[in-house]
């Protein structure tokens, strides 16, 4: 029974909460459990801090983006005041910050936690003094986790390789969890353009400008392609890419930009193909909602893309940084027979139902939270 029982979800923006959590916090409060978001306010809070059985603690400390050993004390002391006065049965801790000083302050009122790693970014980017110090920091405080969880497998086998964190400690979640409803089959249909779509936020680490570089190529071709860039815009990141490039990119018709919406089915429905020539992701959700509407996907070959793509099954995989190579998988696809790509995407869609519904991963968590209770007394 979930009676009387609470549980904290802790992320470093409501916008995160709202995106790819909250159909599993109003199903865990539609079976009773009481829920605690511990996120910084931003425009996605309203949306969701009036529900039924759920208690939203604004977190003023919580700047994810910036390095200041004092915020990050300061966090540390706020989430630690929030745990010893809620006393929440379980905490889920997503992104680096909640992951280290969340899991320490867990540990220090009492509290029993998951560290949910859905990324490695920055942390891992390098071989820098920053890369040495989350490295360690994530050695130290993990081991107060109760379990850790990754979103694919390279990324597990980088924390238990370099001993960060014990085997038996992990999990692998398949993923974020993919409304199959809203993201409903529209498969190929023939048309005079083949229509590629990037989703995603408008920095460099996303393969943007491998994208524009991979369009110019096959303009060069003479092949008949449409280009769209859906994503918004994280002015205050390092890598953003600037507003004036996207201006000019859709000027010259290389691109089109669609702006930003949090209802991206009915653009996913007009494209033929995603592309995501990212750096690095844990899992993600713009490939897979796009394979859930029967759309082949174009990835690059590495952590987190190459877990959802069978080469020349449901997309392709490029070299990471290539676009040359990127430009050559679009070709393969822009050339394939129709039915090819009809079959393409059906696979893809087929994909997402056997493994990465949100079905299957709230049932996961109900069922991890239910074993973590049974097992409580023996931490």
């Amino acid at each position: 029974m979930a009676a009387n029982q609470k549980i904290a979800f802790v992320a470093n923006t409501s916008w995160s909460i709202y995106k790819f959590r909250l159909y599993l916090i109003e199903k865990l409060t539609k079976k009773g459990f009481t829920i605690f978001v511990l996120a910084p306010r931003d425009p996605y809070t309203a949306k969701f801090e009036s529900l039924p059985g759920l208690t939203y603690i604004e977190l003023q400390h919580f700047k994810g983006k910036s390095i200041s050993p004092l915020g990050d004390i300061l966090l540390y002391r706020e989430l630690l005041h929030h745990y010893r006065t809620i006393r929440p049965d379980l905490v889920f801790h997503y992104t680096i910050k909640a992951n280290l000083f969340g899991t320490r302050a867990a540990a220090r009122a009492g509290i029993p936690s998951v560290s949910v790693i859905t990324g490695l970014g920055y942390a891992f980017a390098g071989n820098g003094w920053l890369q040495a110090v989350a490295k360690f920091l994530y050695k130290k405080e993990l081991r107060n986790s109760r379990e850790v969880w990754f979103l694919n497998e390279d990324d597990r086998h980088i924390f238990t390789s370099r001993q960060l964190i014990r085997p038996e400690k992990t999990f692998l979640l398949p993923g974020e969890g993919v409304d199959t409803q809203t993201f409903y089959p529209a498969p190929y249909t023939p048309k005079k353009e083949v229509t590629f779509l990037l989703i995603g936020r408008l920095i460099r680490h996303k393969g943007i400008y491998e994208f524009i570089q991979a369009i110019q190529l096959l303009k060069q071709q003479g092949l008949a392609i449409r280009c769209q860039l859906l994503g918004f815009f994280d002015d205050k990141n390092p890598v953003a890419i600037p507003r004036h490039e996207i201006e000019e990119w859709s000027g010259t018709g290389l691109l089109t930009y669609l702006g930003h919406t949090d209802k991206v089915a009915p653009f996913i429905e007009q494209a033929d193909c995603i592309v995501l020539p990212s750096w690095r992701e844990g899992l993600p959700l713009s490939l897979l909602e796009g394979a859930s509407m029967c759309k082949a996907l174009i990835a690059t070959d590495t952590p987190g893309c190459r877990a959802l793509i069978d080469e020349a099954v449901n997309g392709y995989l490029c070299r990471e940084k290539d676009a040359a190579d990127l430009a050559k998988k679009m070709a393969v696809y822009y050339h394939l027979p129709a039915e090819a790509k009809t079959k393409m995407g059906l696979a893809g869609r087929e994909k997402v139902l056997s493994a990465f519904t949100r079905e299957k991963v709230a049932a996961i968590y109900l069922e991890k939270i239910n074993l973590f209770r049974l097992t409580s007394n023996e931490y």
